[in-house]
């Protein structure tokens, strides 16, 4: 199969070298936050959103998998898109549909609101310029989405999406969509990260996620 940027359908592809995942469970990648909690805080897995809301937000995708244990996969803008420095705990919790959607939920805790912010801060500054992929040569890349989620619970929450589509001398090679968002409550940062092929999940619902995902967060 030739696969020369963007996503095709059976694998995913980001501008990282090598870096394909392929279908299935069992090949999702490793990044800096596993699906556990690291240290004893207010964090709670009940604050992390499950399948069933994802599906609920966004039915036109058959999400049927929930991953609390294992490898997740990697975010389009690396692992300084989904936390700051200095995390005093942290979980995270994955979403796929064992086709070619992938999904994420990650929440990390710092010691103080201050820090928060400056984690908070640091996550937007690293997903507007993105320097950790780029797309392939025969692909271009840019932001769709940069705006505040309305209707969302915390303190700040905000929406980015990258968006990778094939130039014309490779018109047989299809889109990637990649949409954040991010939640600042209190001490807590939660990052949604997701992709998929084509423009991603749909503003209007990545927005439901969003709310969905701030409402759960605890300060």
């Amino acid at each position: 199969m030739k696969v020369a940027g963007g996503i095709r359908r059976g694998a995913v592809v980001t501008g990282v070298a090598t870096s394909v995942l392929a279908v299935g469970l069992s090949v999702l990648a490793a990044q800096g936050a596993d699906a556990g909690t690291t240290s004893a805080s207010s964090l709670s897995r009940s604050q992390l959103l499950t399948v069933g809301q994802v599906k609920q937000a966004d039915a036109r995708r058959a999400w049927s998998t929930q991953v609390d244990k294992g490898l997740l996969p990697r975010t389009y803008c690396g692992p300084a898109s989904t936390e700051g420095k200095h995390v005093a705990a942290r979980m995270a919790r994955g979403f796929t549909d064992e086709m070619d959607a992938y999904g994420a939920q990650y929440v990390s805790q710092y010691a103080n609101a201050a820090s928060a912010r400056a984690a908070y801060n640091s996550v937007i500054a690293t997903l507007k310029t993105c320097t950790y992929s780029k797309p392939a040569p025969t692909h271009a890349r840019k932001i769709t989405e940069n705006r505040v989620v309305k209707g969302a619970s915390g303190d700040l929450t905000q929406v980015i999406r990258w968006y990778d589509y094939p130039k014309p001398n490779d018109p047989g090679s299809e889109a990637g969509g990649f949409p954040y968002a991010v939640t600042l409550k209190g001490r807590t940062v939660s990052v949604l990260a997701f992709r998929e092929m084509g423009p991603g999940v749909p503003a209007p619902n990545f927005d439901k996620l969003a709310r969905a995902a701030a409402a759960k967060i605890t300060r």
